[in-house]
């Protein structure tokens, strides 16, 4: 009788994945198999997919942990290694987080590696030294790589460390240049600054049939990879770390190529904003937390209901106000408020004034927030001055004071700064039409419910309702309004 044993495989980097290190190691393993009288069945080996053994301690080998709850459930204590370097590089994790534990509960482990026909004994002074040999081994390799990417990002020609090359990407002389695949990285933003949540972006490309970063199916993780990386706005950042605190930061503009512009990373940061104010961006209550009621100001909210006639279920959506006790049909409110929001969306982007209008508003905008910047400047010098007289006076309290001040000003400071790029980002959307354009063109389309919801969000500011009244439709004064530019309690008097 065959006897049973598990395998796993571990590549460490990016480079083995593109290689034959999993072929290698496997092969390996189901050989040493073959020649001890054990069996390694395909689905009993797990492959630990770009991991380091040095950085990562065992706990956190995600395969490793299955495979060791899965070789106690099945009550098989055999596994098999490529070699020790498979199992640790730290000297001792691989002991404590998986050999330790799984030999309490089987006390007959037999882990090997394909390199010797004895058991793996943590014990044994050899094993002891081959652990510790390839523990340095690692921290030699990481400090070479560490010299060599600071080198390349401190040097004076204009190069991109070697790492894995991002999707939508060629490398070519460690530069990033655009591939047949950047376009889908566009659309991807596109989608998302309609509010398109992740998990409906990667459904609409499994469905297309196009392959993920990986070759496979996409996931919502695999869209946020992307949406996450500043790499696609031609700027290269890289944080270099050094053990568990972050080393130090490079970041060089205008690096390569973009394939977005910036503009929509303001806008996909704006809609979440939008979302956490007034709700779901994919909800069939278009107009959710933008209804109030005539009467007594509350907002309306939402009521799905159901009925069954002749054996049919039949449902419902109202928009309900609690207070005055009434509610009015989903279909009844959109029926009426879609086609005029839309219109006026329509009239608005068409405008020949629109833009200059815009620009207006956001030119003041820029003064005031130039003031309160100035403001912040002055406010932080004089803290500075103060904090050292009551370091000279000795007056620890007043000084830890100040530092408390001084911080909350600084971080004030930083807020104001930030608003200050998205709006200089706003001017260049609206000057070169891409802001109300985009609005424009969406709606000759057949749109969705995010799509809807969003324009509502940036155009209406609510709708008062009334079961007697026809209902009245506020809109925003200006739709920059929701970009928060100004942080709560600054200046908007220039």
């Amino acid at each position: 009788m065959t006897t049973l044993a598990f395998g796993y495989i571990r590549r460490s980097s990016y480079k083995q994945q593109e290689n034959s290190s999993v072929e290698i190691q496997k092969a390996h393993i189901q050989e040493f198999a073959r020649r001890k009288g054990m069996e390694v069945p395909d689905d009993f080996i797990f492959i630990e997919d770009v991991t380091s053994a040095f950085s990562k301690r065992a706990s956190k080998r995600k395969e490793l942990m299955r495979m060791q709850q899965m070789m106690i459930e099945s009550n098989i204590p055999r596994v098999i290694f490529y070699e020790e370097s498979r199992m640790d590089r730290t000297g001792y994790t691989f002991v404590l987080d998986f050999y330790r534990p799984l030999s309490e509960k089987l006390p007959n482990i037999e882990v090997y590696t394909t390199n010797s026909d004895e058991p793996f004994n943590p014990d044994h002074p050899q094993t002891k030294i081959s652990l510790l040999l390839f523990r340095q081994e690692s921290e030699i390799k990481s400090e070479r790589a560490l010299g060599s990417l600071v080198a390349d990002l401190e040097g004076e020609m204009d190069i991109r460390p070697g790492s894995k090359v991002p999707y939508g990407y060629d490398q070519i002389g460690k530069k990033l240049v655009p591939n047949e695949k950047a376009e889908i990285v566009t659309f991807i933003y596109f989608l998302h600054s309609w509010g398109t949540s992740m998990a409906k972006i990667a459904a609409i490309f499994n469905e297309a049939d196009i392959p993920s970063p990986q070759g496979k199916y996409w996931r919502s993780s695999s869209v946020e990879k992307i949406l996450k990386n500043p790499v696609y706005t031609g700027n290269l950042v890289w944080t270099v770390y050094k053990g568990k605190s972050k080393s130090k930061s490079y970041e060089f503009q205008d690096f390569h190529e973009p394939l977005i512009d910036d503009f929509f990373l303001h806008l996909n940061a704006n809609n979440a904003r939008l979302q956490n104010e007034f709700g779901r961006l994919d909800t069939p209550f278009l107009f959710l937390n933008k209804l109030s009621c005539q009467h007594c100001h509350d907002k309306l909210q939402t009521q799905n209901g159901t009925t069954t006639r002749n054996g049919k279920k039949y449902y419902y959506q109202y928009y309900v106000c609690k207070n005055c006790n009434y509610k009015i049909d989903i279909n009844d409110i959109h029926e009426q408020l879609l086609p005029n929001v839309f219109k006026h969306v329509h009239i608005l982007a068409s405008s020949e004034d629109i833009k200059a209008s815009a620009i207006k508003y956001l030119n003041e905008i820029e003064l005031a927030l130039n003031e309160n910047i100035t403001n912040m400047i002055e406010r932080i010098d004089n803290y500075s001055a103060k904090g050292c007289i009551a370091k000279e006076q000795g007056d620890r309290e007043l000084e830890v004071m100040i530092e408390k001040l001084q911080s909350q000003t600084l971080s004030t400071l930083q807020s104001l700064q930030d608003s200050r790029q998205i709006l200089d980002e706003l001017k260049k959307a609206v000057q070169s039409d891409l802001f109300f354009e985009r609005f424009k063109q969406m709606l000759h389309l057949q749109l969705g419910e995010s799509e809807k919801r969003l324009i509502i969000l940036y155009f209406v500011d609510k709708i008062l309702v009334s079961p007697e009244q026809p209902l009245q439709e506020l809109y925003r004064q200006n739709v920059f309004e929701s970009f928060g530019l100004l942080p709560a309690g600054q200046s908007t008097e220039s």
